[in-house]
């Protein structure tokens, strides 16, 4: 069983533009979708999705993994979502990437953020007929970014935006507001594209202000681009009240969010002035929904320990300090030590583990015979002596083979490595290890050219430094 859950999304500026190739800037928000999946007994899938009343998001996605992967045997789905899909929150691209991520992790499939992006956009092209891909970009890669449609552009923008949500408590149909658009240009293409740049101009110039934390200008340039937008003649009369509001008590600046009709305004805030900005809102009818902004992206929920420190170095391996597993794992510029074992027998064959489906990386393949993280306050070699008690419940004679820096798609790595000899018993963990088995040399290998088993490409360069692998 695998649960993978996916982060709700909130439009900061460019509404609409961004179907036309024009940038935007998106932020992931702490309401998440979440997917369990399971292998089933059935003849046939299953799924439960007991908050959505539209399941073809779902169903396409999992049909659409299983047969890129080639994946024949039959799956339970449970979708459980912390918000609801009234918000315009973005439930039916955060369901889809955490479909697929859920369905590629239970069958030991690696499947990178660019990947997952592409594979859940054309899912959500294909259900929904209209899109960006901003939505998707949010639940696939989290944080703030500045996007551009397709994905031409996704660059990560620093996060903690201080944002009030008002909910309208009317649910827009974001693909008929697109086309509503769609229409307006083609009657009155000069006049829409005009709108258009200078939306983008206002987008372009919002990045900069949003790396720079300048609330304060952010907020003038989000009322600029509301003015624009309720051009296109996509705001409501609650919208409106609601933006006012917010601005009357002193927001920094208001606008809706998404596609128009209903839905979300958002507004931009200091502390100071939250509560009154919030008790604004609540007093024009609107429904003031708590949020965080900058939430991670598709994750599968593992036991690994996400504020577990680990130790940041340089390409010399000289300490810079530390951050946590979850900065290190999504920021392949941290590089952050790591170890490894190679174990073999008195027969020469290498004992290898099949990571449990409840890690954070790489969930299902195949790894080296006990490895980790250096931890603050670890070496190297106290680091692989905890990781051998911890996964396998032994302690053994190590031979140091050598360091090496490992560069992923995901993280970075200045690894040492190490060799070890023992038969035997060995005692797993097993919510780090799901199977654990000696291979001969000419097995591994066949093994690994039929895709009968798929190694951690860590796990692939380890091998070769040991000379087990050519």
């Amino acid at each position: 069983m695998v649960t993978v859950s996916a982060p709700g999304k909130l439009m900061v500026m460019g509404e609409h533009a961004v179907v036309y190739g024009h940038p935007c800037i998106v932020t992931a928000v702490d309401k998440r979708l979440v997917v369990t999946a399971q292998d089933h007994t059935g003849e046939s899938d299953v799924i439960e999705a007991p908050q959505v009343t539209d399941t073809r998001f779902i169903r396409r996605a999992l049909h659409d993994t299983k047969v890129v992967f080639g994946i024949r045997r039959s799956v339970r789905l449970l979708t459980e979502s912390s918000f609801s899909n009234s918000y315009g929150f973005g439930s039916s691209s955060a369901v889809v990437a955490a479909t697929i991520r859920a369905i590629s992790a239970l069958f030991g499939q690696t499947i990178e953020k660019k990947r997952l992006f592409d594979m859940a956009y054309r899912i959500v092209l294909s259900v929904q007929g209209v899109g960006s891909g901003f939505d998707v970009a949010a639940a696939v890669y989290g944080g703030s970014l500045y996007f551009r449609t397709g994905g031409a552009e996704i660059t990560p923008l620093p996060n903690g935006i201080p944002l009030i949500v008002g909910y309208t408590g009317v649910k827009a149909d974001t693909p008929t507001f697109i086309r509503r658009v769609a229409e307006e240009r083609r009657r009155d293409t000069k006049k829409v594209d005009g709108i258009f740049r200078d939306i983008a101009k206002l987008v372009v110039r919002a990045k900069d202000v949003y790396t720079a934390s300048d609330w304060k200008e952010l907020g003038r340039l989000m009322d600029e681009n509301h003015v624009q937008l309720t051009k296109l003649g996509i705001s409501t009369p609650a919208i409106e009240r609601l933006v006012k509001a917010a601005s009357d008590a002193g927001a920094w600046g208001a606008k809706l969010s998404g596609a128009g009709g209903g839905d979300c305004i958002i507004a931009l805030s200091s502390d100071r002035k939250r509560k009154a900005v919030e008790q604004a809102i609540a007093e024009e009818g609107g429904e003031v929904v708590r949020i965080a902004t900058g939430a991670a992206g598709v994750t599968v929920e593992t036991t690994d320990d996400q504020k577990e420190l680990f130790i940041v170095v340089d390409t010399n391996d000289t300490v810079l300090g530390y951050q946590t597993r979850a900065a290190c794992h999504s920021d392949p510029s941290l590089i952050h030590r790591s170890v490894g074992v190679v174990i073999s027998d008195r027969r020469g064959r290498i004992l290898l583990q099949r990571r449990s489906l409840m890690k954070d990386l790489q969930p299902g393949l195949w790894g080296v015979s006990a490895a980790g993280h250096v931890t603050k306050g670890e070496t190297y070699d106290t680091a692989i002596r905890r990781e051998l008690t911890e996964e396998l419940g032994v302690a053994l004679p190590l031979t140091f083979v050598g360091k090496s820096l490992f560069v992923g798609p995901e993280e970075t790595e200045m690894s040492s490595i190490y060799t070890a000899r023992a038969n035997g018993p060995f005692h797993p963990d097993g919510r780090e290890i799901s199977e654990l088995r000696y291979f001969g040399k000419s097995e591994l290998t066949k093994k690994i050219s039929s895709g009968a088993l798929t190694l951690t490409p860590w796990t692939q360069k380890v091998l070769r430094m040991v000379d087990v692998l050519p």
